[in-house]
């Protein structure tokens, strides 16, 4: 898949940013903030889930400036969202927010490609952190978009392997569902259920499904998904 041209938001012409965020008492907060600090912002959109902010995200590129989300979200987390974003080429700036220590995220982060984390709770930063996204700039130790994408179009993960359906059979195997436990998750047929796990196995080079486990669960330790 080819990936997408970006260049920084010339100053003064506002930035328009997409917020994730699962907790609505956060939310609102963080939103009356940014917006009081930051008079040229424009929250297009909000979300409560990754899953649902990925897809908007991959849909509505062209009305994004920077996606600004939370690190923990309980389904499709920060570092998995911009995983997904990088995995399908897209150069959408990418910057975290955390109440957690910084250090509890900072290497998934990196290795998902995303701009920067910062504290959820240090305001200031995170302006100073959006306009410097506004003008093509990384935070410090992080790589831009671009680099992103390809050192992740070259990397070989179960996450860039599988597809969006194969991923969560792989998950629901991993937390102990069998083929009919997870048709009846997925609102599918066993048969369709064993056809993905036949798929999972030829994609990672596997010959049983507890190997492909055991790869997964790697990748999600790396992203300190647990």
């Amino acid at each position: 898949m080819g990936t997408e041209q970006t260049k920084g938001v010339p100053a003064g012409v506002g930035i328009r940013i997409v917020l994730v965020e699962n907790d609505v008492l956060a939310r609102k907060p963080l939103e009356y903030l940014l917006t009081r600090a930051m008079p040229d912002l424009r929250i297009v959109e909000t979300f409560a889930n990754g899953t649902d902010a990925t897809q908007y995200c991959s849909q509505h590129r062209r009305s994004i400036d920077i996606l600004l989300t939370d690190m923990h979200l309980g389904d499709v987390d920060g570092p998995a969202i911009a995983w997904r974003l990088r995995r399908a080429g897209s150069m959408l700036p990418i910057l975290g927010i955390t109440s957690l220590p910084l250090n509890h995220y900072h290497n998934a982060a990196v290795a998902a490609g995303m701009q920067g984390l910062l504290p959820k709770s240090n305001i200031a930063q995170t302006v100073a952190a959006l306009r410097d996204l506004q003008q093509g700039k990384p935070c410090a130790g992080y790589e831009s978009p671009a680099m992103a994408v390809a050192r992740i179009s070259k990397s070989h993960s179960v996450m860039r392997v599988l597809t969006d359906t194969q991923a969560k059979v792989l998950e629901l195997a991993a937390d102990g569902y069998d083929s009919n436990g997870i048709a009846q998750q997925l609102h599918c047929a066993p048969s369709t259920v064993r056809k993905h796990k036949h798929n999972i196995l030829t994609r990672l080079n596997v010959t049983t499904i507890q190997e492909a486990v055991v790869q997964w669960t790697r990748f999600q330790h790396m992203f300190n998904l647990d």
